[in-house]
Formats: C-alpha cells, structure tokens, sequence
C-alpha cells in the first residue's frame, strides 16, 4: 500500500507526474518479468524451453482477452481514451491478483524449504511490490478510477496473496511442478502490459518534445529494481 498510497496523497502533483510514473511503471513491469519472473521461472523448470513458449502464450493470452474486452462489453471513448486503453484497468487488476495469489505460492513453497529463505522470498516480494503498485496506482487513476476504488481494489487483490501461501504450504508437492509454467505466464502479462499499453501510453502523452522526464524514469525504475533483485536474491 506505500507506493499506491503515495500517488494518492496529493492528485494535483500525481497529474503532474503521470507521464513519468507510467513510464516507471512500464521499466517496472519489464524489469520484473526479465530479472526476476523469468528467471526464477527457468531455475525452477526442468528445461528453458517451455518456460519461453508458456511467456508467450501468456501474451498472447491476455492479448486475446483484451480484444474480447473490448467486443463484447459496452466499451466506449470517452475523455481522450481510446477503447484499447478503457480495457486496460481490467488487465491491470487481474495481473495483479495472479502475481500476488503467485507471490503467496512463492512465499509457502519457500518456508517448506527454509523459514529463513520464506522470510527473505517475502521481503524480496515486499521490495518489488513498491514500485509496481505504483505504477498500478497510476494507471488506474489515469485512466479515471476514484482514489476510494483504486484503494479498495488493491487491498482486495493484495488478500489474494494469503490463501497463495496456505496454498503453497499445505499443497506444495503438487504446485511444485506447476509453478514454474504460471509464472512464465505471469511473465507473459507484465511484458504485454508494458509493450502494448503502458509504453504507447507514454509516448501519446508525451508526444516530440519530451525525452528526459520520459527515459529517465523507466531507466530509474530498471535500475532500481535490478538492484532490489539482485539484493535480495
């Protein structure tokens, strides 16, 4: 909730740095996915190969459940969105509770092998969770969601991350085989977010004259989570 609720102190100043947390927020989610996710996901697997074909499904998967986002309800333009990015908060948020039901996995798998490497998964999860809240908080205000809604939302989705860890605890010999394969297509969300919503985004808004204020954060978010991964690795 820290960095959810740092976009939400102050609206005037998180207009203001909309652009910029987007951009954050899109280095956030491609930097997790390829230091993080992906890794953890080939270190658990038996062979590579499948874990990259699962991460592309996974793409593709949300790419296809976008389009059907879009058929099918009444999406409509409104305030200078187009209907792609009026299906984004739904993605956002069911990306969101997938990778914290898969943190929680994470999280009980880890204490059935060591309490001490359960606590250090969890403050890793925690160090990362910062700066993607952040970007999930600013998205979804972006794109119109009361500050009360986005606040009920992610404590509602950050639950989900208590029955993940019972789950990885009590049953962990049968997601043991599994996990490495969702987590390749939670890899699949964070890389279709970023490429195809939050960078186009970016750059709408942004338009020829910005550069600095835009390429700067993403390289800070980079930076940032790269240092936090290999920390707490």
């Amino acid at each position: 909730m820290a960095g959810g609720l740092l976009i939400t102190w102050k609206k005037d100043f998180a207009n203001k740095i909309t652009t910029p947390l987007l951009s954050f927020a899109a280095g956030a989610f491609l930097t997790v996915a390829f230091l993080d996710v992906l890794p953890e996901a080939v270190e658990l697997a038996e062979e590579a190969h499948p874990i990259f074909m699962f991460t592309l499904g996974g793409f593709l998967a949300f790419f296809i459940l976008e389009r059907l986002l879009m058929v099918l309800p009444p999406y409509h333009k409104h305030g200078g969105h187009s209907d792609h990015t009026e299906a984004l908060p739904l993605l956002v948020v069911l990306g969101d509770l997938m990778h914290n039901f898969l943190d929680g996995v994470v999280i009980g798998l880890s204490y059935l092998a060591s309490p001490a490497l359960g606590f250090t998964t969890a403050l890793a999860i925690a160090a990362h969770e910062i700066p993607q809240e952040i970007g999930d908080f600013t998205v979804l205000l972006h794109l119109g969601w009361t500050k009360k809604k986005v606040i009920l939302v992610n404590v509602l989705s950050s639950l989900v991350t208590i029955p993940g860890a019972l789950l990885g605890v009590f049953a962990g010999s049968v997601w043991d085989s599994y996990l490495p394969y969702l987590l390749a297509i939670a890899a699949g969300n964070f890389l279709y977010i970023a490429a195809s919503d939050l960078i186009p985004e970016v750059q709408h808004h942004a338009g020829h004259k910005r550069f600095a204020s835009v390429v700067a954060p993403m390289l800070l978010s980079a930076v940032v989570i790269a240092y936090l991964v290999n920390l707490t690795h």
